[in-house]
């Protein structure tokens, strides 16, 4: 009996996603379990990740290793973030060493933890630890006409510019009348076309729900799966290369619903060199989702004190069961059961429990639930305060924060939340 047919759906949707994700990444995804539905990381099986300062030591530690176990020396294939971060392709591995097992070995050489690390793959509103890879359920057909949250009124402060650095951008929605909230949108073309991928239209219904909390902004949608590519996710190392773009729009804000579990759930050492080189010195603030997981663990950039993790919220004001929680959200908003655009065309569910099932979009808009759908919000709302008060995004950012009230829910413990009406 293969290991798809045992459990709940929860884990036959994880292995759902986890399957479908390998094949469209054939050859370039391993994870840390036998059974898919039990994984707590993606990562390229041939990649590492080092600090250029850890070189010399990681180098020392493979020349320690014991004769046998890589039948080559490892290679440089990128160089980023000014050298910063090293990128090297593993050889083969004589015994067939996954990465997490080579790591070990290099740390019992000599090589400090956290100094290397996989290469990650972050994928859209993600998820590990047996749970998901995607947001909380797949999109569904609505027949409302108005979006939800709604429209804040237009203010009069300056234009802010945020970009959602997502799966790309549906044109037709920033010209549609049903969505007139996407005007002057842009972003990099997702290419749909009548039969919708996975996760198609994803970075356009976020760039609707920053529209619509903040009207008085300038949003670009920066593509990082163009056309199906990835099946929603992208290495760790790409994706630096891709916020590096995202700053070349001038960004006061960045919206990010992606992430990823890692290795001992040690810190990204791809986000923390992108903070520590570039972010760090900008007047701009990174907001991403806290991932699907129900779990405490940390998620990242979320869980970076840097970013602001943003978890989920139900209608009722406590924590969705999907919703991670602890050091990955700081503060929580509404994240189920969203109203936004989304392009026209059919799509055919893809994971348990309604694997197969055909969804035929014709309004403009979906229904979606996850905490990629909370960041945007808050996102939309530290926006808002840059426009109205002529701030700095970190004052912008502190002010939202301060106005969330602190709680409790069974369960999870103190939380932050921000609760509707947002405006």
């Amino acid at each position: 009996m293969g290991d798809w047919k045992i459990g709940n759906d929860r884990r036959r949707r994880s292995t759902d996603q986890l399957r479908n994700f390998k094949e469209a990444n054939d050859g370039q995804v391993a994870w840390d379990t036998e059974a898919p539905a039990d994984f707590t990381y993606v990562y390229h099986p041939d990649r590492m990740l080092v600090r250029s300062a850890d070189v010399g030591s990681f180098d020392s530690a493979v020349a320690a290793l014991d004769k046998g176990v890589l039948e080559d020396t490892p290679r440089v294939d990128a160089e980023l973030l000014d050298g910063e971060l090293l990128r090297y392709v593993l050889p083969a591995r004589v015994n067939g060493e996954s990465v997490p097992e080579l790591l070990d070995l290099l740390e019992e050489a000599g090589l400090q933890r956290g100094a290397a690390s996989p290469d990650h793959w972050v994928h859209v509103a993600p998820g590990g630890g047996g749970s998901t890879l995607c947001p909380a359920i797949e999109p569904q057909e609505t027949g409302l006409k108005e979006p939800c949250p709604p429209e804040a009124p237009r203010g009069k402060g300056d234009e802010v510019s945020v970009v959602v650095v997502d799966t790309g951008w549906n044109p037709p929605s920033g010209t549609d009348p049903r969505t007139p909230w996407l005007h002057d949108v842009d972003g990099d073309d997702e290419l749909n076309g009548p039969d919708l991928r996975p996760y198609a239209g994803h970075g356009t219904f976020i760039a609707g729900v920053v529209r619509c909390t903040a009207p008085e902004t300038k949003v670009f949608v920066e593509g990082f799966c163009i056309g199906g590519v990835g099946g929603g996710g992208v290495l760790e190392s790409d994706m630096v290369v891709q916020l590096e773009e995202a700053l070349d729009k001038d960004p006061r804000v960045i919206n990010l619903s992606a992430g990823c579990r890692t290795r001992l759930d040690l810190p990204s050492i791809a986000f923390e060199t992108f903070y520590r080189t570039r972010l760090h010195k900008l007047d701009c603030v990174l907001v991403a989702a806290a991932g699907n997981d129900s779990s405490p663990a940390p998620f990242w950039p979320a869980a970076f004190d840097w970013c602001v993790g943003v978890g989920s919220l139900d209608r009722d004001g406590r924590v969705s069961d999907y919703s991670n929680f602890g050091v990955s959200a700081d503060v929580y908003a509404l994240g189920r059961n969203h109203v936004n655009a989304f392009p026209d065309g059919t799509f055919v569910c893809h994971e348990t429990p309604d694997k197969g099932d055909v969804r035929v979009f014709s309004t403009g808009m979906a229904r979606w639930s996850g905490t990629s759908f909370s960041a945007p919000v808050v996102a939309g709302l530290i926006a808002r305060e840059i426009s109205e008060r002529g701030c700095s995004a970190a004052d912008a950012r502190d002010a939202v924060l301060a106005r969330s009230a602190y709680e409790s829910d069974p369960g999870v413990g103190p939380i932050q939340t921000l609760r509707q009406p947002y405006f």
